[in-house]
């Protein structure tokens, strides 16, 4: 759309051509009889009569100002401004035309940013196969599967857990040997661990995690305490969080064989 400043013309006081310098006349030595005109420009020494007048057309080819005639606020093909008018283009703080205003065409809906959702995820906590006198130790196995549509990302989707660890060895060859950890703090866990290769376009997402203490004595009374929590953000909303398991614990105590508490566990 456009609008049309119209520039309103000149007053006819502010609109002062300028003609031609008159022509001198000769002075006559005697007034003629009964002619004012030549008694008054034998005076003056100027023939005001004789001043030539231009019509418009020929002052506005010299350059001067003509008031617009009707056509002159017509626009050119290139939108130029020939006649006193003034075409300003719809700037982008002008506003959309309304659907139903006549010329316009209907407001576009903005295309929806995509964003990360999770399809399924579960956490499984079990007693390490590698489980021995030497080594005392869980399981943690992580599926996930992000959604992917038009709405949803698998990309945008990243995993994080968080967790801590207690170790005292409280009799045996290794008595004395403690390490603490705590509080919950990030791992250092992503979908750069997938076991499988997934990429992060992928749907799926699999990894594991096997805490506990190895280098062990069978005779080494251990009191172990592992805890974690697992979390699904969303990397295109500041990281928020839209899936969590846990926190949960699991505890490895005594000597071979040990106990393990908090174990099987599905989340």
């Amino acid at each position: 759309m456009r609008t049309f400043v119209h520039k309103a013309p000149q007053t006819a006081e502010a609109f002062h051509p300028v003609h031609r310098q008159p022509r001198m006349l000769q002075t006559h030595d005697k007034a003629i009889p009964g002619d004012t005109a030549s008694s008054e420009a034998a005076r003056w020494g100027y023939d005001f009569s004789r001043i030539p007048i231009y019509p418009r057309a020929e002052i506005a080819e010299a350059g001067h100002y003509a008031p617009p005639s009707a056509k002159d606020k017509s626009l050119d093909a290139n939108g130029d401004d020939d006649g006193g008018i003034v075409v300003h283009d719809q700037s982008p703080d002008a506003g959309t035309p309304d659907a139903g205003t006549k010329g316009g065409a209907a407001p576009v809906a903005p295309v929806a940013a995509k964003k990360a959702g999770v399809q399924s995820f579960e956490v499984k906590w079990t007693e390490n196969p590698a489980m021995s006198a030497t080594n005392a130790r869980v399981r943690l196995d992580y599926t996930v599967k992000f959604k992917k549509d038009a709405a949803f990302d698998p990309a945008l989707a990243e995993f994080r857990q968080n967790a801590f660890h207690k170790l005292e060895v409280t009799a045996g060859p290794h008595k004395g040997l403690k390490d603490d950890n705590s509080p919950l703090h990030d791992d250092n866990y992503s979908r750069a661990d997938d076991t499988a290769g997934n990429a992060k376009t992928d749907t799926n997402f699999v990894c594991n995690d096997n805490p506990g203490a190895s280098g062990l004595d069978k005779d080494d009374v251990l009191d172990y305490s592992f805890t974690a929590e697992q979390m699904i953000i969303d990397t295109s909303d500041a990281n928020k969080q839209i899936e969590k398991k846990g926190p949960h614990t699991v505890t490895i105590k005594g000597k071979h064989l040990r106990t393990v508490t908090g174990v099987p566990k599905t989340f």
